[in-house]
């Protein structure tokens, strides 16, 4: 992983433990979902599970590009490597997010950086609060995760993978740069490439195949009458009907997230990442101190206007009320001792 040649050439990897375990709770009844492109919408992908109602036997699998244009890449890895139910599979946006790792150094790669990168990487700068040498050591942690993740899943119905397939090379001879990166050759080949798996895919988006929004499936079947093909990158950053989709392999269930109305970061935004990006999370570090400051001079006004608190800036609000009770009492008893507040009796 150190080594500066182009390591996308590789073979395609495959973990026969976690396709074994996914095929045996296929077997079982168990719930065995399949979703597309997140890139970097945390919130949207934890409403999406939410929905999903995951029983204790039931598994996630995410086709690859969890990272990059989105305003949270950071905390959708942290999410996905903390969640036990959540499998993942390497995406092109990953793979390039690998290469900005050299031996010990991050050498931001400018191929990653044109293509969403900047996102990612102001993203683990905000997570670290503005400590680059703890976001750097994040970032490297993460990668190592990344780059070992499988190139795609092979179960005894389905392909899971996160581009596609070359029609013309041997499904078992394939390389990890083609199943990560392939588009035209693949889907629209004219014949089924596995005629007993249906592949589920994602990195294209549907809106290519006019299902703007909605899972697309091809015209092609299989000798069981499913498509060839299932296309899941429903776009979560799309203008028009933006969401992620999840597809249960094991009822052929449905379940689509809109994406966030608090993740609509492409509304005032021209470039093609979330904010986050520009100078890599720094101008996003100034807004949330901003915002935290003026939080806390509204607080502390509220509380002096209500009488906790005197620490606060002008301008204040102040309103005046007629007292009811006189300062001093007016009439003084013989056997009391009188004070400014108050009237103290002898017994």
């Amino acid at each position: 992983m150190g080594l500066k040649h182009d390591i996308r050439r590789a073979p395609a990897v495959r973990d026969r433990g976690t396709e074994a375990d996914l095929q045996a709770r296929i077997v079982a009844g168990n719930q065995v979902w399949v979703v597309g492109d997140i890139h970097g919408h945390l919130g949207t992908l934890r409403a999406l599970m939410h929905r999903l109602n995951l029983q204790e036997e039931d598994r996630v699998v995410l086709l690859g590009d969890m990272i990059d244009r989105g305003p949270d890449s950071a905390g959708v890895v942290e999410y996905v490597r903390q969640h036990p139910q959540i499998i993942a599979i390497k995406g092109n946006h990953e793979q390039m997010a690998v290469q900005s790792l050299q031996a010990t150094n991050i050498e931001l790669d400018s191929v990653w950086m044109a293509k969403g990168g900047a996102s990612t990487w102001g993203s683990y700068i905000v997570a670290a609060k503005g400590d680059l040498h703890r976001a750097k050591l994040t970032f490297a942690e993460d990668c190592a995760w990344l780059a070992d993740l499988p190139s795609h899943i092979v179960l005894d119905d389905w392909r899971l993978v996160h581009a596609g397939y070359h029609p013309r090379v041997d499904l078992d001879n394939q390389d990890e740069k083609t199943l990560l990166w392939i588009r035209r050759a693949f889907f629209k080949h004219d014949a089924p490439l596995d005629e007993k798996r249906c592949i589920l895919f994602g990195h294209t988006p549907t809106s290519k195949f006019k299902r703007v929004g909605e899972i697309a499936q091809s015209k092609i079947q299989l000798e069981d009458g499913r498509p060839s093909w299932l296309a899941m990158d429903t776009s979560a950053y799309n203008h028009e009907n933006p969401g992620i989709a999840a597809y249960d392999l094991t009822t052929g269930d449905t379940i689509r997230q809109k994406t966030l109305r608090s993740e609509h970061w492409w509304l005032d935004n021209e470039t093609r990442e979330a904010p986050v990006a520009e100078f890599f999370g720094l101008s996003e570090l100034r807004r949330r101190a901003k915002k935290v400051v003026a939080a806390r001079e509204k607080a502390r006004r509220r509380l002096a206007m209500a009488g906790v608190s005197r620490r606060v800036k002008a301008p204040v609000s102040f309103r005046i009320v007629k007292r009811k009770l006189p300062l001093v009492e007016e009439v003084i008893p013989s056997s009391g001792t009188q004070s400014q507040d108050s009237v103290i009796f002898r017994v």
